[in-house]
């Protein structure tokens, strides 16, 4: 029964819209309309006695089917279109002769046979089947006006004429239904696509055009960084040349050359320590960053990833501290993650004068693992501090004159994200500043453990 109804279902009958085109619908609907028509007119004309007529019908049911399998089955719609173009017409000036001329119904079959013609045939053709249509009906109208003997009239009474005309408009009426009710569906249907694809271009040229506008901001944005980077690169690479040609041909005494060194070596740092940072940026920008989350115990790997900054702080005469909560694993790139905290340790050293306090710290909860960075140094402005995390590249100096860009702060935020982690500034509330930087602990997804 399933499969009856579904071959019953119109989609098959005349065939799915998305594999048919809407005239080759149409052109399919008539072809049905006409088979079943013209087979109850093949009865009824045999009955009223225009056995000519019942005869015609026969061949046009036959015909008309022949051409819904042209169509349906083997897709030649065009070649069947040809057909039924010239069969009709001949059939129908037939029909004409044998079915009482202009006092029968024939001319609302050639109105018929146009309006199929003018629904489904290819536009460059309309003027050629309109044209043949104009002149078979002429014609025969003319040739009936000359010689009225010639077709005689075909009805027993006015009963048979007035059931023949009825049933004839019946079936024209019925077509024209279909046909027109199809077009107004499809146009519908068209245009109701056609807003939705509009709405949908002109969400995408608004995001198109948001999206070059944040291009353009950042492209801006990048040349500005570079432009600063390459003027403070060129800077501290000129003193490394000046304290170099100083040991080299000046005559200094020992202390003299133990000051030259300890700053050449200062310099040196802080120079690769802003390369560092920009050619760590620049390759996340432009070949993008591979993340590898593993299992990190925090405090384990910045006991031992720190001893530098130990050193730095140690020269500078600044006490930095260990507090550290044992146990703490986090999901992260280890690799990141060090990048991360040395930068915001440098920066914390950067800006701590000699004889104050950097202090870090490892902390949890149920869900995440902490690690804050606290200094007791120059602290951030509340202007400065709505610029931190963005590309705004300025100079900025520490309390002995090291030289940043402020690209570190990018960094960090960048590749804190990318683990899945956040970054944050507190202000102290004295003085100095805290950055907490968070991941979710090692095992736990959206607060639920991973069994």
């Amino acid at each position: 029964m399933a499969n009856l109804r579904s071959w019953l279902s119109a989609n098959h009958i005349i065939g799915n819209p998305q594999k048919f085109s809407l005239e080759e619908r149409i052109f399919n609907t008539f072809c049905v309309i006409a088979v079943i028509a013209l087979f109850l007119e093949i009865f009824f004309n045999y009955y009223i006695g225009l056995k000519t007529v019942a005869l015609i019908c026969l061949f046009g049911a036959l015909f008309s089917g022949g051409l819904y399998y042209l169509s349906r089955y083997r897709r030649s719609t065009t070649l069947a279109i040809t057909c039924l173009g010239i069969v009709a017409n001949f059939t129908f000036l037939l029909n004409y002769f044998f079915n009482s001329g202009i006092y029968g119904p024939n001319l609302v079959l050639f109105c018929l046979i146009l309006l199929i013609t003018i629904v489904v045939v290819p536009k460059k053709q309309l003027a050629l089947w309109i044209g043949l249509n104009l002149v078979t009906v002429f014609g025969v109208l003319a040739f009936e006006y000359c010689y009225p003997e010639l077709i005689p009239n075909a009805y027993v009474d006015n009963l048979t004429k007035t059931i023949d005309f009825g049933v004839t408009y019946g079936v024209a009426a019925l077509l024209i239904c279909l046909s027109i009710s199809f077009i107004r569906n499809n146009y519908d249907k068209e245009r109701t696509v056609v807003s939705i694809k509009n709405l949908e271009i002109e969400e995408q040229s608004a995001q198109i055009l948001e999206q070059n506008k944040e291009l353009e901001k950042l492209n801006s944005e990048k040349a500005k960084l570079f432009s600063i980077v390459a003027h403070d690169i060129r800077s501290p690479l000129s003193s490394i040349l000046g304290y170099l040609e100083v040991l080299a041909d000046a005559d200094i005494t020992e202390a003299e050359d133990l000051q030259v060194k300890s700053r050449l070596l200062e310099v040196t740092k802080d120079t690769s320590e802003m390369l560092a940072n920009v050619l760590a940026w620049s390759k996340s920008q432009l070949d993008g960053v591979r993340v590898d989350i593993v299992r990190v115990d925090m405090a384990y790997e910045l006991r031992k990833g720190l001893n530098l900054e130990r050193n730095i702080a140690y020269r500078k005469g600044i006490s930095l501290t260990f507090d550290f909560a044992d146990d703490v694993f986090v999901a992260a790139d280890l690799n990141m993650f060090l990048i991360v905290m040395r930068n915001l340790v440098n920066n914390a050293i950067k800006f701590t004068p000699q004889g104050g306090k950097v202090v870090i710290a490892v902390t949890r909860n149920h869900e995440n693992g902490f690690v804050k960075v606290w200094d007791n140094g120059l602290g951030i402005s509340e202007e400065e501090q709505r610029n931190l995390f963005k590309m705004r590249a300025l100079s900025t100096f520490g309390t002995n004159n090291e030289k940043g860009v402020g690209l570190g702060l990018l960094l960090c935020k960048e590749f804190t994200e990318l683990q899945g982690g956040k970054i944050w500034y507190e202000a102290n509330q004295e003085q100095g500043s805290t950055f907490v930087v968070s991941f979710g602990l090692y095992g736990f997804s959206k607060g639920k453990l991973i069994m």
